[in-house]
Parts: structure tokens; sequence; C-alpha cells
């Protein structure tokens, strides 16, 4: 019998060979893709259709293409997160996500239950969203505090606020500031016993850690394209249970949510699956810019992304601690996202430093109970040695004094 030996995987010239679709990485040394993924050179070929149907068919393009669009690409990234065919609406940003899942409320339990659950780490935009909403509803928004020196707060804190007045417990599985990976299951699995709901801001996880919402037993779960999965501003997504997406009806709606749009009904008919948390016309350039990062990912594969990025961000913190800097990421590998967060002195004028050799980290403003950090972001394209280049120009920047030309007062961070 012939035995035919697997031939092993040469992932690091394999990634080398695939550096050459990102434009940027010839350009700088690229450690930001916590905040922006780098863009593969194929997106112009797919925005240049976007145009080239526009100018070509002018409103035709609508019946060709752009209807079914949104469908077909939440269906790709559907595979992404374990989810179905059908569960995955493209929206435009994580806040209208959030608003479309929120504004199911007053069909799914009534005015009994009226506190929503989140945490002090969550995003600030999706804190500033859902305290508005709670304004003209009368939900009591309850902040669970953390340890401003901690990069997660004990789950077991946030459980136990999760009780039988609780609509909706939304929060993060990764941590924007820190990248904690929040033990959502166990969230998750408190808010069914109790009868609430679980809405879950994914933005800083697919792409760069396996997700399964199934198995995460998410009610909604909220993501984007902008990060780690390489596909530009305007392409945010909300998968939705299938059970409760059928039983529920948004109030945030629009006319793609009906099941028959054309017929310009003053009724509103709601579509099933994906469609149905539709609102108005989607961004569809937008759209065509998110297919590249996504068939690369797939095939780098996910599993292969999860451990480089725990080999470098491991090295990331290695070399931090040698420096005396203060890390603000977890340093557990299996609670620890793709980025890592470091305190370091004057870390605004580094990272305006850093910045001028082309070198590109992510600023963050600090607050009283954590200093200004920068975070650093590498992703599966990123080389070893760019870890090691980081690090020597952090030493040259404080060893020469470079920073010290650098404004030190914040007036506007991207």
């Amino acid at each position: 019998m012939l035995v035919v030996k697997e031939k092993k995987r040469d992932l690091k010239n394999e990634i080398e060979s695939i550096r050459q679709e990102f434009p940027v990485l010839k350009e700088c040394t690229y450690l930001i893709s916590n905040s922006l993924g780098a863009v593969p050179r194929k997106v112009s070929s797919g925005l240049e259709r976007f145009y080239s149907l526009w100018a070509e068919q002018g409103v035709g393009a609508w019946k060709t293409e752009w209807w079914d669009l949104s469908c077909r690409i939440g269906d790709k990234l559907a595979s992404f997160i374990g989810a179905g065919p059908n569960e995955v609406t493209m929206l435009t940003n994580a806040t209208q996500c959030h608003w479309a899942a929120l504004s199911t409320k007053f069909t799914l339990k009534g005015n009994k239950r009226n506190k929503i659950v989140m945490t002090e780490y969550d995003f600030p935009s999706i804190l500033y969203a859902v305290s508005k909403i709670a304004k003209f509803t009368g939900w009591e928004v309850k902040i669970i505090p953390g340890n401003g020196m901690d990069p997660g707060i004990d789950v077991e804190r946030i459980i136990e606020n999760i009780d039988d007045r609780t609509l909706f417990v939304a929060t993060s599985h990764v941590y924007f500031k820190s990248a904690f990976i929040q033990d959502i299951t166990a969230i998750t699995s408190q808010a069914r016993r109790v009868g609430a709901y679980s809405l879950i801001d994914g933005y800083h996880a697919p792409g760069v850690i396996p997700v399964d919402v199934k198995k995460l037993k998410a009610d909604f779960y909220v993501g984007g394209c902008l990060k780690w999965l390489c596909g530009g501003p305007g392409n945010a997504f909300l998968y939705v249970d299938p059970e409760l997406a059928s039983a529920c009806e948004p109030s945030l709606t629009g006319w793609m949510a009906h099941a028959l749009p054309f017929d310009f009904s003053n009724d509103l008919n709601f579509s099933q699956g994906a469609y149905k948390f539709m609102s108005g016309t989607p961004p569809v350039a937008c759209l065509y810019s998110v297919e590249p990062g996504l068939d690369i990912i797939r095939k780098v594969g996910i599993e292969a992304i999860r451990e480089k990025s725990k080999h470098q961000t491991e090295e990331i913190i290695k070399k931090a601690c040698e420096m005396d800097f203060k890390v603000y990421s977890s340093k557990k590998s299996d609670q620890r996202g793709g980025a890592v967060s470091l305190g370091l002195p004057h870390a605004f004028q580094v990272s305006q430093a850093l910045e001028q050799k082309n070198i590109r980290v992510d600023f963050r403003k600090g607050d009283k109970s954590v200093p200004d950090v920068i975070r650093v972001g590498p992703h599966f394209y990123t080389r070893d040695e760019e870890i090691e280049i980081l690090f020597e120009n952090i030493r040259f920047i404080f060893k020469s004094g470079a920073y010290k030309k650098f404004p030190d007062i914040i007036t506007h961070v991207t």
C-alpha cells in the first residue's frame, strides 16, 4: 500500500509571498492592524468594478449586482464566525448594528425588563449610543467598573449583575484598549438562564482569533471588517440568532428590510433572515472592498493566524518588560487578542517620533487609573524582525531624547 506523506506547510514563505499583496507594507513598518488592517492590492479591482457597473449600466447596476451584494458578502462573512447563510446583515458601522439590535426591545420583553449591563471597558461609541437610547426608553444602564491596572474584569462580577430585570447584556468579546478576551460563553449562558439577551461587540475578534457564534451562544454578535479582516471602513456586520430573528422585529429599520421593497407599501412586511435587519440604502462602494481580505485570511487560516499572533504579542510583552514598560494586556495568551497595550513615559510624543520613522503604532489617551498607552497590533503579514525594529527605535528615541521635539498636548488622535 502506497502511503503519501502530507507535505508540511511552509507558512513563513507562504506569508512572505502574500505580503506582496499589501502595498503599505513596503512603505512602512505597519504595527497598527488593530486600528486599520492593511489594504490588499485587489481591493482596487473591486472598487473599479463598482465604478464600471455604475458607469456602464447606471441604475441597471442594482439589478445586475448591487441589490444582492449585501447578502452575498454577509454569507461570506458568516463562515468566519460560525454562522449560517442569511444570518449576517451588512451595516455601516458597529454603532448602527447595536441600534438595530437594541431596537428589538419593544417586541421582545415588554416593559418589565429595563436594565442594560455593560462594562467600563467597552468601546465608548457603544456606551454613548446605549446611554442616549436609555434616556428616552427609560432603561437603567448598569456599567461594571474595572480596575484600571487589570486588562479585564472578573467575569463573575458581570454575571452577578445579569438578573431577571436585565433586558440586554451588551459587552465586548475583546476589549478595545487592552485586547483582553472575555469569557463570553459564561456571560451569554447566564443571560439565557435569566431570560435576558446578549449583544456582543466582536469588532476586535474575527480575523485574529477563532469565533463561533453558535458555541458562544450569542443572541446578537456585532463585528467589522475594518481591522483584522482587512476589509476597510463602512463594512460592519450583525449576526442574529436565527430563531430569535424570526420572532423579533427591529424598530430601527428601512425599506430594504421589506419583503417586497419595490411594492413601496406604507406598511412594513419584514423580510426573513439577514435583510430583516437592514435599513436604508447600503454603502455599496464599501462592500466592494471586503472580499480580497477575506480570501487571503481564509487562505492563511485563522488557526495559523492565531498562533502567529500569540507568538508575536508574547515577543512584544517580553521586550516591553525588558525595558520596564507597563503591560496593560494579559500575559496569558488565551486571554489576549491581537494587540498589546504598553504604558511608557511620554507615550504620545514617542508615538509621534515613531510615526516620523515610518513605524505605525496606535496611541490611546489614558485616564485617572490607566496612563497613556501605545497599542501594538501585528498581524499575520508582520515579520518577527519588525517587532525588533519597533523596540530598537523606541530605545533610540529615549536615548537620544528625540521624543522631546514633539508636542505632549493632544489636539487630535485617530
